[in-house]
C-alpha cells in the first residue's frame, strides 16, 4: 500500500486489460485466415470455370453429348422401371459318364473261407501283411476270388517293423518284442490247416537284431 498512485494504476490496467487484448488479438488473425481462404477458394473456381469453358468451346463433341442429355427425357425412374432380357443359364452339356470297371470294386470280406483264414491267425498268434497293411483286397485274396484261387502274405519276425516308412501301415518301433521261436512251427501248421494253392512270405525289418 506504500506504492505510489501511478504504479499501482499500471498495475491494474495490466491486469484488467491485457486478457481483453489478447482476444482481440486471436480474433483478428482468425478473421484474417478466413478471408485468404474465401479469397483462394473464388481464384480457384474462377480459373477451373474458365479451363471448362475453353473446354467446351474447343470440343465440339463434349457441346454435343450435353445437348443429347438436355433433349433426353428419361429419368432416374424410368431407367429403374425399364424391362431388360433376362440372362439365363446355358444348357448343360451332354457328358456320357463311362461305368467303373468291375476290378475296381473291392469283394467284401465276408467269405467263409476268409473267416477261416482269419481265425486260424488268430489262434496261432500269426501276423500278415494283408492285415498289417491294411490291404484293400483282403477279402477276395483269402476269400479265393471268382476263380476260387486263395492267396496269403504272412509277415514272419513279427508284427511291428523297425523302419518308419510313411506310405505303410504296419506298427513301427525302435525295440520291437522278441522274435517268437515257435513261429517256424505255426507257420508250418497255418499252411496245412489253409490247404492253399499258394502262400508267400514277407517279413518286417528288424534292425535291431544281429545278422545271422
Amino acid at each position: 500500500e506504500n506504492r505510489p498512485p501511478r504504479l499501482i494504476d499500471l498495475a491494474l490496467i495490466i491486469t484488467y486489460f491485457l486478457p481483453v487484448l489478447l482476444l482481440t488479438y486471436a480474433m483478428l488473425r482468425h478473421s484474417l485466415k478466413l478471408t485468404r481462404r474465401q479469397f483462394s477458394t473464388v481464384t480457384v473456381t474462377k480459373t477451373a470455370a474458365a479451363a471448362s469453358a475453353a473446354v467446351t468451346a474447343g470440343s465440339p463433341r463434349l457441346e454435343a453429348l450435353r445437348s443429347q442429355l438436355e433433349d433426353d427425357e428419361d429419368n432416374l425412374h424410368d431407367f429403374a422401371l425399364e424391362q431388360r432380357p433376362v440372362r439365363r443359364k446355358a444348357a448343360p452339356r451332354s457328358a456320357k459318364i463311362l461305368p467303373k470297371p468291375k476290378w475296381i470294386k473291392a469283394a467284401p470280406a465276408t467269405s467263409e473261407n476268409y473267416k477261416a483264414l482269419r481265425q486260424t491267425v488268430r489262434d496261432l498268434g500269426l501276423a500278415t501283411v494283408c492285415e498289417e497293411a491294411k490291404c484293400p483286397n483282403i477279402g477276395e485274396c483269402w476269400g479265393g476270388g471268382d476263380d476260387g484261387t486263395a492267396t496269403a502274405t504272412i509277415m514272419i519276425m513279427g508284427d511291428t517293423c523297425t523302419r518308419g516308412c510313411s506310405f505303410c501301415s504296419v506298427k513301427t518301433s525302435r525295440a520291437p518284442p522278441p522274435l517268437d521261436p515257435e513261429e517256424p512251427n505255426k507257420v508250418a501248421e497255418a499252411i496245412h490247416k489253409w490247404g492253399l494253392d499258394y502262400v508267400v512270405l514277407t517279413s518286417v525289418d528288424r534292425d535291431d537284431l544281429e545278422d545271422q
